[in-house]
């Protein structure tokens, strides 16, 4: 299993952040498809626990198992850095 940890950046005075990133791109997909999709759905329809998009939308996730960011993906139709942002520090 492939584990990514959200809390160890390499470069000084930056972070990677997920907070509230499930939720839009849960909006954009009900905005072109005009479903709802709520974040308990997802993670059966990508078949991933669902206090792990919880963790992830809320911010709180410490660590991130890469196979299930990628069912995540595929579910949404988005890539990982749509998910993962990059925060500078300044």
């Amino acid at each position: 299993m492939l584990v990514f940890r959200i809390a160890y950046s390499p470069f000084p005075m930056t972070k990677i952040t997920t907070a509230g990133r499930i939720s839009i791109l849960l909006g954009k997909q009900q905005a072109e498809t005009g479903q709802r999709l709520s974040p308990r759905r997802l993670a059966e329809r990508a078949g991933v626990p669902k206090d792990f998009v919880y963790r992830l939308d809320s911010g709180q996730a410490r660590h991130v198992d890469l196979e299930a960011l990628a069912r995540l993906c595929a579910a949404l139709q988005c890539q990982p850095q749509d998910i993962l942002i990059w925060e500078n520090g300044e």
